[in-house]
């Protein structure tokens, strides 16, 4: 079973053209790279909830909902910087910063997948100049991020009602507990794309190298507009960073 995370919405996000969606996301990673400032990193991450729940119509408990795998990672990032940097309060406020930013950057690639069909999607990365095989590579491995996440949930409850006790013991003990997590996963993850390939060979993928589309996309005056719009903010963003020096801390 393929799970999406894609949520069909009648908002100004899911109306706008894929590509447009793809080239935003692309200059939002590429400018929360450029600041370290966990200040204006977290404005940052402030403004992109907003964008999702004022023109996407996500809620706040969706969006939680896809980043609450990540926060484990991100509070391991923040406790990592006290022990690089010194003093360790310094260490602290930069190691926040860093995790803002991955939850950033996994929220500006999650919300393109919640905002746009996966049909889109690969069109979008089709008339951007991406051969339609990469495209479909790519979307099927977005897509494939929910389906794993949910696949690893139903054993976990599943090896839960066994009686696997996978928060108790010691650090080693609970790694092996993972161990039956695991090799279910593996053997779940090679069935479905097995199924997958099945599913492609069974519609002739592969076998023209000219594709037709049933549906297509097309640039209207508010996708131009909302490209002006991510071409100006994204100038302005390195224009703060390497002409005013703002929103960057020296470390070392």
């Amino acid at each position: 079973m393929m799970y999406t995370l894609y949520l069909e919405r009648d908002s100004l996000l899911h109306r706008l053209d894929p590509r447009v969606k793809i080239i935003g996301s692309l200059f939002g990673i590429i400018a929360l790279i450029l600041f370290n400032s966990p200040i204006l990193l977290s404005l940052l991450f402030l403004l992109i909830v907003l964008t999702l729940v004022i023109l996407g119509k996500i809620t706040i408990g969706e969006i939680f909902n896809v980043l609450k795998p990540l926060i484990p990672i991100s509070i391991v990032a923040m406790i990592i910087w006290p022990f690089i940097l010194k003093p360790w309060y310094f260490g602290l406020f930069i190691g926040f910063g860093y995790g803002i930013r991955l939850l950033s950057v996994a929220l500006l690639t999650l919300g393109l997948i919640m905002t746009t069909p996966q049909r889109d999607l690969i069109l979008g990365f089709i008339k951007m100049g991406m051969p339609y095989e990469i495209g479909l590579t790519l979307t099927i491995a977005l897509r494939y991020i929910p389906t794993l996440y949910m696949l690893a949930q139903t054993i976990m409850d599943a090896q839960k009602s066994r009686g696997l006790e996978l928060e108790r013991g010691s650090f080693i003990q609970r790694a092996k507990n993972t161990v039956p997590i695991l090799i279910p996963l593996i053997v779940a993850s090679i069935k479905t794309a097995h199924e997958l390939s099945i599913a492609l060979e069974s519609r002739a993928f592969g076998a023209s190298k000219r594709r037709t589309f049933l549906h297509n996309i097309k640039m209207e005056v508010k996708d131009y507009i909302a490209l002006g719009i991510t071409f100006t903010l994204f100038f302005l963003a390195v224009y703060a960073r390497y002409f005013l020096g703002v929103g960057y801390i020296k470390l070392f």
